[in-house]
């Protein structure tokens, strides 16, 4: 869960706030200006499971300011606004770009982006492995991972260490890591996201945070952004 100043809270409690976002899309910052729509979508389950590795995907629409590269990180921050007053800016998310259409007419430019979770479809094993790693301990198995993913695992997973993670081949062939994280997540009653800032996190049944689009919702946290529910 993110920490929140005491303006924010203020801002919040009172039912005449909106909400206010910007976008880092390459390092170039975007203000409401520049943002014609922005909407996310994913989350951890729709109905309850456990192993999934859950991406979520990002939908937007920008005025854009020069060149974008292919793939470029966009990162997503919302603050609240009542009157005069701002709250400080809250990470959104952290996403990627897929795909892109410009508008020849408006020079708007449309882009569909998802989180860092799609880079784990890739074969884990490579020439960096040999059979002296094995077995590995989840906790090693799931910061190398990571690692490969370009991202860090969240302080707050905590693995098991009973089971630890055989040379990661099935009957199939080699394994992707995204499987390998599966069935980490199995063994841990848990399913892993990318969090707001970024970061690779197993969450368990027992300890679901109350980020809304987890799972549950706390009354009095939760705003609408761009027609789904986030954690304010």
């Amino acid at each position: 869960m993110q920490l929140t100043s005491d303006l924010y809270k203020e801002i919040l409690s009172n039912p005449n706030h909106h909400k206010e976002t910007k976008l880092d899309v390459a390092g170039v910052e975007y203000g409401q200006e520049s943002i014609v729509s922005v909407r996310t979508s994913g989350g951890l389950f729709t109905t309850p499971g456990i192993g999934n590795c859950a991406a979520r995907q990002i939908d937007l629409e920008i005025l854009p300011t020069g060149a974008i590269p292919r793939q470029a990180q966009i990162k997503v921050f919302v603050r609240l606004a009542l009157g005069e007053q701002r709250s400080e800016w809250l990470e959104k998310g952290v996403f990627f770009i897929s795909t892109r259409t410009k508008d020849k007419r408006t020079g708007s430019l449309t882009i569909t982006g998802y989180d860092a979770m799609l880079k784990a479809e890739s074969v884990w094993l490579n020439s960096d492995y040999d059979t002296e790693n094995w077995p590995m301990s989840q906790q090693e198995a799931a910061e190398d991972i990571a690692y490969r993913m370009g991202v860090e695992v969240d302080p707050r997973t905590v693995l098991t260490t009973s089971f630890p993670v055989d040379y990661p081949v099935d009957e199939n062939g080699d394994l992707t890591m995204r499987e390998v994280l599966g069935y980490i997540a199995v063994s841990n009653a848990g399913n892993w996201i990318i969090t707001d800032e970024g970061k690779l996190l197993l969450v368990k049944y027992g300890d679901i945070p109350p980020e809304t689009y987890y799972l549950v919702e706390e009354n009095g946290f939760a705003i609408t952004f761009g027609g789904d529910r986030i954690l304010v």
